[in-house]
């Protein structure tokens, strides 16, 4: 059984949580621009921050090509979109991975690693781990893609005054244009 991590500040729960959570799964996902999809390779993350809490970019890792719009941090119940390319004048493809921090408190946080690949040879993939290394999305990215729930169960208190426990579960879709949702589940 994972333990409990107790996080200071006012869990957001109940419909609260869920009329955010629907506000950012129903933000429109921008068409990737024209000059990237003209690259020879190329692949468009979105990701879908459906938490109260801020996400910070951490670290990259590239296996091949470049950003194209480097990702940046993002605050609670929003999306972040950032591309990647092939490099100039390489006939390679655009595979890695970005690491990002889920700011829970002042002393508490969730490392999430994400992985993305377009190769010339092989498939569209992505994945998602508990981890501060961004080369360890990458090295988990699939053509199926995955999901994960973190291991700690984490504990504040709701408006109210009452405990207030989630996880964090966090999905990776692959294809060209990515899709990875973070999300703050409510437990018992």
């Amino acid at each position: 059984m994972a333990g409990v991590i107790k996080i200071i500040g006012i869990i957001v729960t109940g419909a609260e949580l869920a009329v955010k959570i629907a506000e950012v799964a129903n933000k429109l996902i921008p068409r990737p621009p024209t000059e990237l999809m003209n690259r020879f390779r190329w692949i468009q993350c979105t990701v879908k921050n459906e938490t109260q809490f801020a996400l910070l970019v951490q670290e990259s890792y590239f296996s091949s090509g470049r950003y194209f719009t480097p990702p940046g941090s993002t605050r609670a119940f929003d999306q972040l979109v950032f591309s990647g390319c092939n490099r100039d004048f390489s006939p390679t493809g655009v595979t890695g991975g970005t690491a990002f921090r889920l700011s829970l408190d002042d002393r508490n946080f969730l490392d999430i690693a994400i992985g993305w690949t377009n190769p010339v040879f092989g498939s569209y993939k992505a994945g998602v781990v508990e981890s501060s290394r961004a080369k360890a999305g990458y090295d988990i990215a699939t053509s199926r893609g995955n999901s994960i729930t973190s291991r700690h169960i984490f504990e504040g208190t709701d408006k109210d005054g009452n405990a207030a426990r989630f996880r964090i579960h966090v999905s990776a879709v692959p294809g060209q244009e990515k899709l990875y949702v973070i999300k703050q589940v409510p437990v018992a």
